[in-house]
């Protein structure tokens, strides 16, 4: 990522809500946002756009998960930054191999501030 360039963001979340003030407060906050709610379209955009800098997505998606998607995006984008949020981070938390290749976590509930911040610490 370019300082002159606005940072290209790909978020996946299935919950529309969610998803839409997410999309809405990343853009406010200056981020060129890309939202789709599942990671068979996230994996689509990652093949038909120009190149993200990061990906951020639910841990807990339908079909393919977001770790899943996160090791896919990865392995063709060796660049591509990875910010994972989860609900449930009991289990992933505790395991060591969970988050590989500097992914960053984000645990639910957590605050627009520490959202925006944690984007901001990942680019």
């Amino acid at each position: 990522m370019t300082a002159s360039r606005t940072p290209r963001i790909l978020l996946v979340e299935d919950d529309v809500a969610i998803r839409e003030l997410t999309q809405d407060v990343l853009k406010d906050s200056g981020y060129d946002i890309t939202a789709v709610g599942d990671a068979e379209s996230a994996v689509e955009r990652l093949a038909q756009q120009p190149a993200f800098d990061l990906l951020i997505s639910d841990v807990g998606l339908p079909g393919m998960n977001g770790r899943d998607l996160a090791e896919h995006a990865m392995a063709r984008h060796p660049r591509l930054r990875v910010l994972l949020v989860t609900g449930y981070a009991g289990a992933s938390g505790a395991d060591p191999h969970f988050l590989q290749n500097d992914v960053v976590l984000l645990k639910k509930p957590f605050t627009l501030r520490e959202l925006l911040g944690t984007v901001r610490s990942t680019l």
